[in-house]
C-alpha cells in the first residue's frame, strides 16, 4: 500500500489527503449499533439491541450483509469503495437482509405494528462508509425506533360541581385508538399514503382486543381511585407507529374512516362508564408525545370517540431528546 502526502507544520510532519487503495483481499471493518455496548439491566427495554442486521450497498445493489443473533458488532471484509451500510435493529424472525436487493427495497419495506414488543422495539438507521479505512477499525450506525411513544404521568381530578365531586371515580383503563399498523423501515409515511380501510388499523374507534399490540397499546383491567386530594401519578407509556394526518383530515364521525390517534380515559364516576378522549398531534417516529398532566372537570363522553367540552384540561409536551436512544445490547461486542 503506497501513500503519497506531505504537509509540514511547526517542524511536525502530518498526513493529510492521502490517497489509498486496499489490499488485493481487503480490510476488516467492525459495524455496530451507536452507542453503549454493555449488558442491558434494569431497563424498560426502549434501547436494547437484541439482535440487529446489517446490510451494506454499494453501487445501489447488496454486497454484503449479516446478523448478530446478541447485538454485538458484525466484522465484514470489504474492497475499496463507497458503502452505505443499513442497520435494522430487533427485527422480525422473518427478516432476511438477502430479500433487499437495492436500498429502495429496503426502505420502502413495510414493519408491522406487531413486530414491536416494550422490552424490543425495531430500529433503523444507516450511514455511508468510504473503504479504504483503518483495519479494524469500527463504523457505529445511529439507529432511530419506528414507533414513536405515547405517555401520561398524572391524572387530577377536580370536580367543580360538589355532587360530582362527592362520586366516586375509579380509572378504569388508559388505551390508545386509531392506531396504524404499519411503518416504513426508510421512512415515515405521509397523509396520503395513510390506507383507510379498517384493517390497516387497531382500536378504531375505541378500545378492541388486538391480539399482538395490547401491550403496545392499552393498559385495562385497572381500578384506581383518583379524588382532588390524592391524583394518580404512575407514568403510563405506550408505543405506536407514527400517524401523520393532521387536523384537517381527522373526524369524529360514527362510521369508520381514517383519522388521528388518540389516548382515552376511561373511567367509572359513580356507576356509569365515561371516556374522556385526548386527540394526539402529528406523529414522527422516535418523538415523544407526553401528557404532564391531565386535569378532569366534569362528566365525560359516553363514547370514547367523541369529546365533552370541557371535561378534561391536558398539558402537553412533545419531545425528541427525551428519547434520544441510548443503546444497550444483550451481550458486549
Amino acid at each position: 500500500m503506497k501513500a503519497y502526502c506531505t504537509a509540514l507544520l511547526g517542524g511536525l510532519l502530518l498526513l493529510a489527503g492521502c490517497h489509498r487503495a486496499a489490499p488485493p483481499g481487503g480490510v476488516e471493518v467492525v459495524f455496530s449499533i451507536l452507542g453503549e455496548t454493555t449488558r442491558a439491566t434494569g431497563t424498560t427495554g426502549e434501547a436494547a439491541v437484541d439482535d440487529w442486521a446489517l446490510l451494506l450497498y454499494r453501487d445501489g445493489r447488496l454486497a454484503e450483509a449479516g446478523t448478530s443473533s446478541s447485538g454485538s458488532a458484525i466484522r465484514k471484509t470489504l474492497l475499496a469503495g463507497d458503502y452505505t451500510a443499513y442497520a435494522v435493529v430487533n427485527p422480525p424472525a422473518s427478516f432476511a437482509p438477502t430479500g433487499f436487493p437495492d436500498p429502495g427495497a429496503l426502505a420502502g419495506a413495510e414493519s408491522a405494528l406487531g413486530d414491536n414488543a416494550p422490552g424490543r422495539l425495531v430500529m433503523a438507521g444507516r450511514r455511508t462508509v468510504t473503504v479504504p479505512v483503518r483495519d479494524g477499525s469500527v463504523q457505529r450506525i445511529g439507529v432511530d425506533r419506528l414507533v414513536c411513544k405515547a405517555g401520561i404521568r398524572k391524572i387530577s381530578v377536580q370536580f367543580a360541581n360538589p355532587d360530582l365531586a362527592a362520586l366516586p371515580f375509579r380509572l378504569k383503563g388508559i388505551y390508545l385508538t386509531n392506531c396504524y399498523g404499519k411503518s416504513r423501515y426508510g421512512s415515515d409515511w405521509t397523509a396520503g399514503d395513510i390506507l383507510s380501510d379498517a384493517s390497516a388499523w387497531y382500536n378504531r374507534m375505541g378500545f378492541h382486543s388486538e391480539v399482538g399490540v395490547n401491550g403496545l397499546l392499552a393498559e385495562t383491567g385497572l381500578d384506581i381511585p383518583v379524588t382532588a386530594d390524592r391524583p394518580h401519578t404512575q407514568e403510563h407509556v405506550f408505543y405506536f407507529y407514527p400517524n401523520p394526518l393532521p387536523g384537517t383530515l381527522d373526524t369524529r364521525s360514527g362510521t369508520w374512516a381514517r383519522r388521528r390517534t388518540r389516548l382515552v380515559l376511561e373511567a367509572q364516576v359513580g356507576e356509569r362508564t365515561y371516556y374522556y378522549p385526548i386527540t394526539l398531534p402529528e406523529s414522527q417516529r422516535n418523538r415523544t408525545y407526553l401528557i404532564e398532566e391531565a386535569v378532569i372537570r366534569t362528566l365525560g363522553s359516553l363514547d370514547p370517540e367523541k369529546d365533552q367540552p370541557g371535561s378534561i384540561e391536558v398539558t402537553f409536551r412533545t419531545s425528541t431528546e427525551d428519547w434520544s436512544p441510548a443503546y444497550t445490547v444483550t451481550e458486549t461486542s
